[in-house]
């Protein structure tokens, strides 16, 4: 991990700036799992070397996972293993340090990407993010510290409370897969890993902290997919009439064959489902596309959710706000009749449009 691949990573960052939609972790998508690895950069008694400072040299790996409690917060569990130090410029030996950091906190991510500030469903989804927890340091300190042997070594073992706070974006790949880049002010309620002032029994607490930043690339992998992630407004809720509305205007969005394109006659149906998401701004919509089981099931999930996504863009492009708006294709894996009988297919070839709350 090298300077280099930050800046391959910040180009390819910018170049997804322009793609505007996707599903990433979200009220669908409850839980999401991180792998990666950076740079950590110390600051403390030996001084500062954020941002490049001096060539970095010590590099970490780790991980995340989190879980969706509402488009504005997720809870986090994230740590990292990987090396810290520092060396000065003393002749002929070198002071400093050199420790393993282990880190793990419990936390809070904080999405700009809400349906507020930004799009729920923007690619480009950044966030600030805080975490409390515990760190252990095995550090190896070359000091010259009065009262002790000139250029004494020592090996030190400590575990410490633990605060981070920084930020980072996450910008989908996929529908289930993010780039994830992110940078991480980590301060260790310890003073002593870096070796000043040198300690072996006690930890000075009106010292500065030693600290440090840990700056990261990743990937995330969404998931946890399921009817339980969001759900739909009972019978007496949504008045009845509206719901065999929508379910009779559904039935009638036909497509050209092997496509995702509308058929023209399907039009007028589906006016009337914006007619009635205008009237009441409160109902969301979750669209579904299903096929029938002829042909290759990877090919049926992908015109599905190409269908399920047509429905959705002709929606929003009639006025109703996107981020009330899911769209989500399950090829031929739900069928609701036999796909051994033509008329079965038929009705197994379908969209269906579903009126809930959301969480």
């Amino acid at each position: 991990m090298n300077r280099k691949i930050f800046v391959s990573c910040a180009v390819l960052a910018l170049s997804m700036l322009g793609i505007s939609e996707a599903v990433a972790q979200n009220y669908l998508h409850k839980f999401g799992f991180e792998i990666s690895g950076g740079l950590r950069e110390y600051g403390g008694d030996r001084g500062t070397r954020y941002f490049l400072a001096e060539k970095p040299e010590y590099q970490a790996i780790g991980g995340s996972f989190g879980y969706y409690i509402n488009p504005t917060f997720d809870a986090t569990v994230y740590g990292s293993v990987g090396m810290l130090g520092h060396r000065d410029d003393s002749y002929p030996r070198k002071l400093g340090f050199t420790a393993q950091v282990t880190d793990l906190m419990f936390g809070l991510r904080m999405k700009l990407a809400n349906g507020k500030i930004m799009s729920e469903e923007s690619r480009f989804k950044p966030y600030l993010q805080a975490g409390w927890g515990g760190m252990q340091s095995i550090s190896k300190i070359i000091h010259e510290q009065e009262g002790y042997a000139e250029n004494f070594t020592n090996n030190r073992t400590w575990i410490a409370a633990h605060f981070s706070a920084g930020g980072g974006v996450r910008i989908a790949l996929t529908d289930f897969v993010d780039l994830s880049l992110q940078m991480m002010y980590n301060y260790t309620y310890d003073d002593n890993y870096d070796g000043l002032p040198f300690s072996l029994s006690k930890v000075r607490l009106n010292a500065l902290h030693d600290a440090y930043l840990y700056h990261t690339a990743g990937l995330v992998f969404n998931f946890g997919e399921s009817n339980s992630t969001y759900h739909f407004k009972p019978e007496d809720e949504i008045p009845e009439e509206l719901v065999k509305k929508v379910n009779l205007a559904a039935k009638n969005v036909h497509f050209e064959t092997a496509s995702a394109t509308i058929k023209q006659e399907s039009y007028a149906d589906l006016d009337s489902i914006v007619e009635i998401l205008l009237d009441n701004p409160t109902i969301n919509v979750y669209v579904e596309g299903h096929t029938d089981n002829v042909g290759n099931p990877a090919d049926n999930m992908t015109l599905s959710q190409k269908r399920a996504e047509s429905v959705k863009a002709y929606l929003v492009g009639k006025g109703v706000d996107a981020t009330r708006l899911e769209a989500k294709g399950y090829g031929e894996t739900q069928p609701i009749a036999d796909n051994s009988t033509e008329e079965g297919r038929a009705l197994n070839r379908r969209v269906e449009v579903k009126m809930y709350y959301r969480k």
